[in-house]
């Protein structure tokens, strides 16, 4: 008893859509660390804003105004330097 094979058949090539979405897909390592490096820092904004100003709020400190200063300017600028960092734009 012999087994049949079937042959091969041949393959498409790509389409141009098809190519267009690989691209899409496959993001450059710096792009996605950029973006990784960025998340985090937005999360250190937020945990930041949590950790010392909101905190002092409810605890009796003696130097409010400076703790509020100095913790709203990192505050703003890891937010800001981690808003600068994505790349996410509005596509129209």
């Amino acid at each position: 008893m012999t087994v049949r094979r079937e042959k091969a058949k041949p393959q498409k090539p790509p389409t141009k859509k098809l190519q267009e979405a690989e691209e899409v897909e496959h993001k450059p390592i710096v792009d996605y660390r950029r973006e990784k490096l960025a998340n985090y820092l937005i999360d250190v904004s937020k945990y930041i804003l949590t950790g010392v100003v909101i905190t002092s709020l409810f605890n009796d400190v003696s130097n409010k105004v400076i703790i509020y200063l100095i913790g709203l300017a990192a505050v703003f600028s890891t937010l800001i330097l981690g808003l600068s960092l994505t790349t996410k734009r509005k596509d129209t």
